[in-house]
């Protein structure tokens, strides 16, 4: 298949700030989606899109007490995304005027990196799930009364980065990921853990080791071969020279591993890369199978400029991989997100940078960069 994306830059008027909190939602209920991007320990906005080159910016709210993470979720039940940050949620106005209420739910909790919701207890409610190596591992059960501290089960020890769920061993529990192991479920109550070897991902170059570059992922959990059993993708989220890779689950028990390459750079005819602090795994192509989609960050940038990337799985099975650059700009991507923002039924990409580099193709501004997904097949 051909991609074909049209470029739009949108926004290049935010304040500086690193930026991430990123994600699409449908915020005002009009049926479609909108664009939420935040900066580190800052303000959060919304974006209403008018057309492709039309973006209204909007704030949702101020004082995010977290670093990367952030999800649109309907916390209080009202049929209303509201927007969930490290330690504290905003409670959706119902007015594209008026910024969202700030609510804490544990004031203790600030710096998240990663930030997810799932059903992890099995009561048929989602959990709010979040991980940085300024805390830990953990899980928050979100109670009746929303706006009171919400229940924290701690279930283990952080990394920097990369947490994903899933039923890796087939037991029906949702388990989770954390870049190099799985921790199992055990009595699918989200309060008993074992933890399970993965395998390694990669190490930082010797010229590239600040703390952030060691073990950080960005990971998803899915069934990349058709055969019944939950694999996992990752991608190497910090570092310089990263790979893209599929870890196959063999048995379906989660014990027994096998890498499969997506993405492996060849020194001898190809620059370094910047780091890929984005992951998304769907059917970009429509042909039913799982692609691979991210981008080069600026930074944590590589030898030559940018670029925006997917993986087209050409078998279907994971096995064999046709690279595809969708953006060759040099405007890097960072957080990305990937929805049907135009309603033609394709899917859109949005991102942004983490750190706006002065080289960039926009004169070292903040940006907003929408692909626009018109492939015809």
């Amino acid at each position: 298949m051909d991609f074909c994306f049209i470029p739009h830059v949108v926004d290049t008027s935010l304040p500086d700030a690193n930026y991430a909190q990123a994600a699409l939602a449908d915020v005002n209920n009009d049926g479609h989606l909108e664009y939420i991007v935040g900066q580190q320990y800052g303000d959060i906005f919304w974006y209403k899109v008018n057309g492709p080159d039309a973006w209204t910016r909007h704030l949702l709210g101020r004082d995010s007490p977290s670093d990367v993470g952030g999800i649109a979720l309907d916390v209080d039940g009202d049929g209303w995304m509201d927007f969930v940050t490290g330690g504290a949620w905003y409670r959706n106005s119902r007015s594209e005027g008026e910024p969202f209420t700030r609510m804490i739910f544990d004031p203790e909790l600030t710096g998240v990196h990663d930030i997810l919701a799932a059903d992890i207890n099995g009561d048929g409610r989602v959990e709010v799930l979040t991980m940085s190596d300024q805390n830990d591992l953990r899980w928050y059960a979100i109670p009746e009364d929303p706006t009171s501290p919400w229940p924290v089960t701690h279930v283990w020890e952080a990394v920097h980065a990369g947490i994903s769920v899933g039923d890796i061993n087939g037991s029906g529990h949702l388990d989770i990921v954390r870049t190099d192991i799985w921790l199992e479920n055990v009595t699918g109550d989200g309060i008993a853990w074992i933890a399970h070897a993965i395998g390694p991902n990669s190490p930082p170059p010797a010229d590239f080791r600040p703390y952030f570059a060691f073990d950080a992922t960005h990971n998803v959990v899915l069934d990349m071969n058709g055969n019944g059993f939950n694999d996992i993708v990752f991608t190497d989220a910090e570092i310089p020279g990263g790979k893209v890779w599929w870890v196959e689950n063999t048995d379906g028990t989660g014990d027994a591993w096998r890498r499969r390459c997506i993405y492996l750079r060849d020194p001898a005819t190809e620059p370094r890369r910047g780091a890929y602090h984005s992951l998304y795994c769907g059917d970009i192509d429509g042909d039913g199978d799982i692609d691979v989609l991210s981008c080069e960050m600026e930074a944590v940038g590589g030898e030559a400029p940018p670029r925006w990337y997917v993986w087209e799985n050409v078998d279907g099975k994971g096995l064999e991989w046709r690279e595809h650059v969708i953006l060759d700009a040099n405007l890097g991507g960072h957080a990305t997100v990937v929805g049907d923002i135009t309603g033609n039924g394709l899917l859109d990409v949005v991102s942004k940078p983490w750190r706006a580099q002065p080289t960039n193709a926009v004169g070292g501004k903040t940006y907003i960069c929408f692909l626009e997904n018109v492939s015809s097949g």
